[in-house]
């Protein structure tokens, strides 16, 4: 009998350590599960931000070869707005023809600027004309004799008060 009592007492010592480990395993799954679920939050974050950056990249690189097209484009309008000016300044006019002919990157430099080198340099390579004007220069500027200053005579409206 004395055996008896003594593994009722061991049974009962060895089932509560059975009954608890039921308990913490689904304590663990619980803490598993939970774990996973925060895992699986932070990776959807994660590819959304991740979509983002994407997005935002690809828009930064587009707005980048805009921004470089329209300065190529104002740089080109202004080599096209200096050779006029130097064109005129020698004295001849470019007609729309013949600009829209040139090749205006020529007068680029490096960096993406108008090269008033260049520019002068084709304008003096094709020559000087000097442009005649329209109107005669010398009208209502006085005398046109070189010699003495004639001495007129009283005029007619004194002459007529008299």
């Amino acid at each position: 009998m004395d055996d008896s009592p003594s593994n009722t007492l061991d049974a009962t010592t060895e089932m509560e350590p059975v009954a608890e480990a039921p308990s913490e395993g689904s304590q663990i799954d619980s803490e598993t599960d939970k774990w996973k679920s925060l895992s699986r939050t932070n990776e959807a974050r994660w590819k959304a931000a991740s979509a983002e950056l994407e997005a935002a990249t690809a828009k930064s690189a587009e707005l980048e070869q805009a921004m470089t097209a329209m300065q190529q484009e104002h740089a080109l309008t202004l080599a096209e707005i200096q050779l006029q000016h130097a064109a005129q300044q020698r004295g001849m006019e470019l007609a729309p023809e013949a600009m829209s002919k040139l090749n205006m990157s020529a007068f680029l430099s490096e960096e993406g600027t108008a090269d008033l080198d260049a520019i002068t340099g084709f304008v003096t390579s094709l020559g000087s004309t000097a442009k005649k004007p329209t109107y005669p220069q010398d009208v209502g500027i006085g005398p046109h004799s070189s010699g003495a200053p004639v001495e007129r005579g009283v005029p007619l409206d004194a002459r007529a008060r008299r």
